[in-house]
């Protein structure tokens, strides 16, 4: 219903991460055990590709950038040109004649892979617990409270996405991170007949958190664009005022006004390019520059395909954070920040937890 259920599904390569960062190595193993597990589960999945397009002549700088960052992170990126691109995508914008292509990166059904995973863990004996709402962790002892039952274990994992740091708290985990979630709506293609052959992203603006807006598809071959990276006062703040909690308001819309006035991790740019977003020609401008053919009047806002990215904020670094954050506290295991590429990362991120962490 939430993180994984609303995902984009895409299989990133590893491409935009820093060297040596949990992030990158996560995701690129990750990738690969994903594509296998979908492709041994008899699981959708498009292996198309994503082709990297400069939005602007700017983010001409960053082709190379990206690159040698890739290769490092052990991701095949290839260089092309205007023919190369139109063969790849012919809907793709060659204005600038230069373009990166990731033939890895591919695309899955988020809830049937969930499934599949779900199902495989209650054939072994597991069980899946909803509506248990985590009132109390001992982090010494490996207990955890809910309001309904008490659960034992050698080892706890805290993976709870949007409420990660609200589970830490309730184990007593003192840590200098806050948290700061961002919103992604999606626009959908109105033309069910609209079709895309590879996904096609923008070279991102080194300098934000966030890549920008781009292409998406699902199994059924409907074309999306977005997400936005909204600011947004409730972590399943989805439409309106739905999921704000007064709490979570106030210390959440304090924190980000503060945020603005420093004009932290660009957050004024953010804002500026988020309000070109409002309006469906805005959206039109942003898709225009990386493919043709697409029209305002094509564009309608999905108010399925909307998620919230559950992201952590260092007061110390006056920065968000752009790495996963992994916290030992006795008997429990923390996992904060697990924004994309999490679910890309999920399967290698598991086996890490379990090596690393599992003792």
């Amino acid at each position: 219903s939430h993180g994984t259920g609303r995902n984009s599904g895409v299989i990133h390569s590893g491409i935009y991460y820093a060297e040596n960062s949990l992030r990158a190595k996560l995701c690129v193993q990750g990738a690969a055990l994903m594509r296998e597990y979908a492709d041994n589960h008899g699981l959708w999945v498009d292996h198309c590709g994503k082709l990297l397009i400069p939005p602007t002549e700017g983010a001409l700088a960053s082709i190379p950038v990206l690159k040698a960052r890739g290769e490092v992170n052990g991701v095949e990126v290839v260089a092309v040109g205007a023919e190369e691109m139109r063969e790849l995508e012919p809907r793709a914008n060659t204005h600038f004649a230069q373009a990166l292509f990731i033939p890895v990166t591919a695309v899955v059904d988020p809830k049937a892979v969930a499934k599949a995973v779900l199902a495989e863990v209650q054939a072994l004996g597991g069980q899946v617990c909803y509506q248990h709402e985590v009132i109390q962790v001992d982090a010494a002892a490996g207990i955890v409270k809910t309001k309904t039952a008490s659960y034992g274990a050698a080892r706890l994992f805290n993976v709870a996405g949007l409420y990660a740091d609200v589970v830490a708290k309730h184990a007593g985990l003192e840590t200098r991170y806050s948290f700061q979630p961002f919103k992604g709506k999606y626009w959908k293609h109105r033309d069910p007949s609209f079709r895309m052959q590879r996904l096609v992203y923008p070279i991102p603006d080194l300098s934000l958190p966030f890549l920008g807006v781009h292409t998406a598809h699902n199994s059924n071959g409907e074309v999306y664009f977005g997400p936005s990276s909204t600011p947004v006062i409730g972590r399943e703040n989805y439409q309106g005022l739905q999921g704000i909690q007064w709490r979570d308001g106030v210390s959440l819309s304090a924190s980000l006004v503060w945020k603005l006035l420093r004009n932290t991790n660009g957050l004024r740019q953010l804002a500026m390019r988020e309000a070109k977003l409002l309006r469906l020609s805005g959206v039109c401008n942003e898709i225009g520059r990386l493919i043709h053919g697409v029209r305002a009047s094509d564009l309608t806002q999905s108010l399925a395909k909307v998620g919230i990215r559950s992201q952590i904020f260092d007061p110390q670094a006056q920065a968000l954070v752009n790495d996963f954050v992994v916290v030992n506290d006795h008997r429990a295991v923390h996992v904060l920040n697990a924004i994309s590429p999490a679910f890309t990362a999920s399967f290698a991120f598991a086996e890490y937890l379990i090596d690393q962490h599992g003792q």
